[in-house]
């Protein structure tokens, strides 16, 4: 009886190590690729924006990000810089001065940037409770990791991982409640120099009315060639 209750403990997943993994799946691996993002709201018209994004890691505790718009016409030439260490600093620079200038990360800005990021919902949780369940989704067997404080078991923080390989399906946010307030969806998923990567993300913030699909393209990692983190450099000092 002893050893087969040790067994069972044993094979119990670990929801902390599971999305420790899931959330460090891309660390220490360059990657690039055109974003087109739809934001749409009840009470404004549809904007449409076109960016390349970079992402440089010249060390494991190191990680920069780069963008630069494309479109519209407004955000045309607008280049944003991130560093994400023991601390966030974004930078940007706008053509109508081209001069670079620290961004405050409750910007809009910085939401973009951290968009792309999940090092920052990682941090706010990881001294919550953790429980893991195995459920269906999509046809397919995952895990479903919550995330509560001790004052409410139904103001959670859900995330959908594959049991292979630990792709970040979805992540659903509930209020006190038990009631979804926000949810971010990874859809149309391809196997990319051999990494399992989606091409389409959809976030909507239901309490808000806000939605925001993004279709990225050109999507490479590992290939960051000197112009492409030259084009980081010019935000940030990085030590060869």
């Amino acid at each position: 009886m002893t050893f087969l209750l040790s067994v069972i403990i044993a094979e119990t997943p670990n929801p902390f190590k599971i999305l420790q993994q899931s959330i460090n799946r891309f660390n220490n691996q360059n990657i690039s690729f055109i974003c087109d993002i739809r934001l749409q709201s009840l009470s404004k018209e549809p904007i449409n924006l076109n960016f390349k994004f970079h992402s440089y890691w010249p060390d494991s505790l190191n990680q920069y990000n780069y963008i630069k718009f494309y479109s519209p016409i407004d955000y045309k030439g607008t280049e944003i810089w991130s560093h994400y260490n023991s601390q966030i600093l974004i930078k940007k620079r706008m053509p109508i001065n081209n001069k670079i200038v620290i961004v405050e990360n409750d910007s809009q800005n910085a939401d973009l940037i951290n968009f792309f990021n999940f090092v920052d919902i990682f941090n706010n949780i990881k001294n919550n409770n953790l429980s893991i369940d195995e459920i269906k989704l999509n046809n397919k067997i995952v895990y479903k990791v919550n995330s509560y404080e001790n004052s409410s078991n139904k103001k959670t923080i859900s995330f959908y991982i594959d049991k292979d390989n630990f792709s970040i399906y979805k992540v659903e946010w509930k209020n006190k409640r038990g009631f979804l307030n926000k949810i971010l969806l990874f859809q149309d998923w391809a196997e990319i120099d051999n990494n399992n990567f989606p091409s389409k993300i959809i976030y909507e913030d239901i309490k808000k009315g806000l939605k925001t699909t993004c279709v990225l393209s050109d999507i490479i990692f590992d290939n960051l060639d000197e112009e492409k983190v030259d084009l980081i450099k010019v935000g940030f000092i990085i030590d060869d």
